[in-house]
């Protein structure tokens, strides 16, 4: 197996320390992902539009490259749970903040879920997202198969989008740096305007990090390198600080309360990382502290987690190491062993998805492939033989449907599978339009944006969607001292509150009809 460690635990901190041989001179971007990755991962995407909006003025002015509004999944989330229009989300975030870009991750072909979309859809799509204020994309493949992705850089690209592509790294055989910088080519070749290195996985230990940025930049020159890790492991401040000296041009960060955890790192931690390495930036560590204030208040309001910063446990890495089932995934899966009354053999199960991981070519644990991986394992665990309940997805995965493995399969096991059914190509059909039939058998709709998000969700959702779709409405008011005499105002336990700080004083008391009375004053 290629590693993704090169030396103990005490090399990962001690080579941190190193000089800033190397560094870049040219300033650090920051891409701020607060409000795609960070609930994505942490709050399960269910941040509502309103706590979004009063902020979204001082995002724009804290100087960051760009700013991830969305991805697939927030489409579907926004429309399906909250019954918000993610469509008006976008627009309204981009009158907030006119002179930043707007960033959103797309799935290859897929654009969101599972299934292929034929190109009139992703020409659809992508002309929708510039209407409504998104002018830059970064578009991935599960499998880092780039013709999947080939057709839609190419439309992007003419229609105006800045767009990024994606390399995936994983902890695989496959994933040496001669195939890193062979992928980094192919998307050279397809003309991207930026290139992302991405652990999505977080499995990368900083040596490694080291070697495989040099490789990467040796290979694409000066375009503009991101670099993108999550905390899952504590090893991604680490790689961050080795991408930054390596010459990255853009990392990607979230507000503290949207850090962390399964997330990426904490914004002001890596701006400090920045300066000790002798990188310029242009945030504004001001606008920073306010946002992570607000982001803060916005996590109380709604009830949300605030993530604790990872710390390296080799015993941990290890056991996740094996497996690499995302976090939002670990817990349905433990919630669908207890419903069959098997979560006593969890080790089993995980000990098969390692196995059935490394069969299946090792692909990325991102979404659909984390699903296919773990549902097989599970089915053999609770089947007692192999491969015995395969699901039609995984067989497809196997003769090829999804796109070409990141690794060869075990051939038995693609034997197996295929059953002597034939290969696949994952472009086939993508030329035949669908709109017009989506349009005569489902339309009329009111607007592309009302046929795209048919098209995001199944039609219960999307009946549900249009019939208790809620209004965006927001207070722009973000003053800490308003919402301090909001929040007592709702506390009936609080007879009485006296605050004073300089010259101001405050004074809330309660009335003999139980009314709050506020006063301010000012010397």
């Amino acid at each position: 197996m290629a590693s993704a460690k090169s030396g103990s635990s005490a090399q990962i901190k001690d080579g941190g320390s190193q000089g800033s041989v190397g560094v870049s001179d040219k300033p650090l971007g920051f891409l701020d992902e607060t409000l795609r990755n960070g609930q994505q991962s942490l709050w399960a995407t269910r941040m509502k539009t309103s706590s979004m909006l009063p902020i979204a003025p001082v995002m724009g002015e804290a100087g960051y490259s760009e700013v991830c509004a969305m991805a697939g999944v927030s489409f579907e989330t926004s429309a399906m749970y909250l019954y918000e229009d993610p469509w008006q989300r976008m627009r309204l975030l981009h009158q907030l903040m006119p002179q930043t870009r707007l960033d959103g991750l797309v799935r290859a072909r897929n654009l969101w879920g599972w299934k292929s979309q034929p190109y009139d859809v992703q020409e659809l799509f992508l002309k929708t997202l510039l209407r409504n204020g998104m002018d830059s994309i970064k578009v991935f493949d599960g499998l880092n198969d780039y013709r999947n992705l080939e057709w839609l850089v190419g439309k992007a690209k003419s229609l105006g989008f800045k767009v990024k592509g994606l390399v995936g790294f994983a902890l695989t055989p496959a994933h040496t740096d001669e195939y890193l910088a062979r992928k980094a080519k192919e998307l050279m070749d397809l003309k991207v305007d930026a290139l992302v290195f991405t652990d999505s996985a977080g499995l990368m230990y900083p040596e490694r990090c080291r070697t495989a940025v040099r490789a990467i930049r040796e290979v694409i020159g000066e375009i503009e390198m991101h670099f993108h890790s999550h905390t899952i492991t504590g090893l991604a401040n680490d790689c961050y600080r080795e991408a930054i000296r390596g010459g990255v041009d853009v990392v990607w960060t979230a507000a503290r309360p949207l850090a962390y955890g399964k997330a990426v790192p904490w914004t002001l931690d890596i701006l400090r990382m920045a300066e000790e390495l002798g990188r310029k930036t242009s945030l504004s560590e001001d606008k920073i502290r306010e946002i992570d204030d607000w982001f803060y208040w916005v996590a109380y309001q709604e009830g949300k987690p605030i993530a604790e910063e990872v710390q390296y446990d080799p015993a941990f890495y290890q056991r996740y190491a094996g497996h690499q089932i995302p976090g939002g995934m670990f817990s349905n899966m433990v919630k669908q062993l207890q419903d069959l009354k098997i979560e006593h053999r969890l080790s089993e199960v995980l000990e098969e998805t390692a196995r059935v991981r490394a069969e299946l070519g090792h692909p990325h644990m991102v979404t659909p492939f984390s699903q296919f991986v773990g549902v097989q394992a599970v089915l053999n665990v609770m089947e007692g033989k192999r491969y015995v309940k395969v699901p039609e997805e995984v067989r497809l995965y196997a003769r090829g449907y999804y796109g070409q493995p990141i690794h060869p399969l075990d051939p038995n096991v693609q034997d197996q599978l295929i059953a002597g059914m034939p290969l696949l190509d994952s472009l086939e059909g993508l030329d035949e339009p669908i709109l017009p039939k989506i349009r005569a058998e489902h339309g009329p709709f009111e607007s592309d944006e009302d046929l795209l998000l048919f098209l995001f969700l199944n039609p219960n959702a999307y009946n549900n969607f249009r019939k208790f779709k809620e209004p965006i409405t927001w207070n722009p008011v973000r003053s800490p001292l308003v919402i301090l005499i909001n929040e007592l105002s709702k506390q009936d336990e609080i007879s009485s509150f006296h605050f004073s700080r300089g010259g101001l004083k405050l004074d809330l008391s309660a009335g003999n009809d139980d009314s709050k009375k506020v006063g301010i004053s000012e010397s």
